[in-house]
């Protein structure tokens, strides 16, 4: 009885192991996303997706769009230039891509802040915000 106990508890025990994790099966769907889209389709969902939560109108669709279409191209075009390992960089290295990512996000809040009304503004905010704690807590499970 006790070995049918043990086996029936360690059968159990792993098919709970083999089981996918949800956020494993989403983080893998948006590197895929991320990987195969350009600058141009990532624009165009992400003023979509705005326009959804914060009810922009068709004016402020099209500005939000060029917007965040020449952030994204310049993303891009600084992540070919650093295509170094962060093995390689220097800690100078790091310390200036750091930096001019945070002036990348402080010229675009500043231009989202002359399209988007107060309340908009404040609702584009905390969507930034859980944005950038969602990639913390992200990073934090990776090292």
């Amino acid at each position: 009885m006790k070995k049918l106990l043990v086996l029936a508890l360690a059968l159990c025990t792993f098919t709970g192991f083999a089981q996918k994790d949800k956020s494993d099966k989403k983080k893998a769907l948006m590197e895929r996303l991320a990987k195969n889209s350009s600058p141009e389709e990532r624009a165009e969902m992400q003023t979509k997706q705005m326009a959804l939560r914060l009810d922009l109108s068709q004016k402020q669709q099209t500005q939000v769009q060029e917007v965040l279409l020449a952030h994204y191209k310049e993303g891009n075009s600084k992540m070919d230039m650093d295509k170094k390992s962060r093995k390689e960089m220097s800690d100078e290295e790091l310390k200036k891509i750091r930096s001019e990512r945070l002036d990348s996000q402080i010229a675009l809040k500043a231009k989202m802040k002359t399209i988007l009304d107060d309340k908009q503004y404040a609702k584009f905010s905390q969507m930034m915000e859980r944005k950038m704690q969602k990639g913390k807590r992200r990073g934090k499970r990776r090292k």
